[in-house]
């Protein structure tokens, strides 16, 4: 997330309600410094004041996520973004973002690999039938078609994972781990876990099952050790 991004929007869209920092703080039960700290990039709001400040400044989560108005079209990509940002910049184990990663190249290739095995699959199939033997040539043929896709899967995986280098400070590293345990907070407060997945979807824009994966993956993170 870029502070200064949220901290310019979360001023601009309180000039827009016409409040004053004193103002917007007192709705929020914090000092006028703080919302100034936010405004000039300095820190975020505390996580627990997220859907409150959201509701009265007029703006979705995923648009405070972002740090500026968002037009209907662009939604589902926004949202897109800040849950991959949330996922690379957070402390979720490398088993975790390997796996979620594999996940997503699978899923942006499963057209390609679908038809590349079906092609494959039927001129097996056909040698056979005929007898030809080019059976025999399509069988090494997918063999290494396998190991240069699991190549190219894992290239992405490593990038994805291991290319970025961590901006963070140990201040603001201790931060987001605060932020994440009174976001697992939040979510407790729900009456139950249904209830929560659909706030996140009414203000992420993302499908149920997208914030299904997100708030399990998030839930089940152990941020103690």
């Amino acid at each position: 997330m870029n502070q200064e991004k949220i901290g310019k929007l979360i001023a601009s869209a309180r000039k827009d309600k016409n409040l004053t920092q004193v103002e917007l703080g007192n709705l929020l039960g914090v000092s006028d410094k703080s919302v100034s700290k936010w405004e000039n990039g300095k820190c975020l709001p505390d996580v627990s004041l997220y859907k409150e400040l959201c509701n009265i400044l007029g703006i979705t989560l995923n648009e405070f996520f972002s740090g500026e108005k968002i037009k209907e079209e662009d939604y589902k990509e926004k949202a897109d973004e800040n849950l991959f940002s949330a996922l690379e910049n957070s402390i979720f184990t490398v088993k975790d973002k390997v796996e979620f990663f594999k996940n997503k190249w699978q899923k942006e290739h499963f057209l390609e690999l679908t038809i590349s095995m079906i092609v494959i699959v039927g001129f097996i199939i056909y040698g056979f039938i005929k007898d030809t033997g080019i059976q025999y040539l399509f069988i090494i043929l997918g063999f290494v078609s396998g190991i240069l896709e699991n190549n190219r899967m894992m290239a992405y995986v490593e990038n994805h994972v291991y290319g970025k280098k961590s901006n963070l400070s140990i201040q603001e590293f201790r931060n987001y781990i605060a932020s994440l345990k009174e976001f697992k907070k939040e979510m407790k407060n729900f009456k139950n876990k249904n209830e929560a997945i659909n706030y996140l979807v009414e203000e992420t824009g993302l499908s149920y099952e997208e914030c299904k994966k997100a708030y399990n993956f998030i839930m089940n993170l152990d941020l103690n050790k």
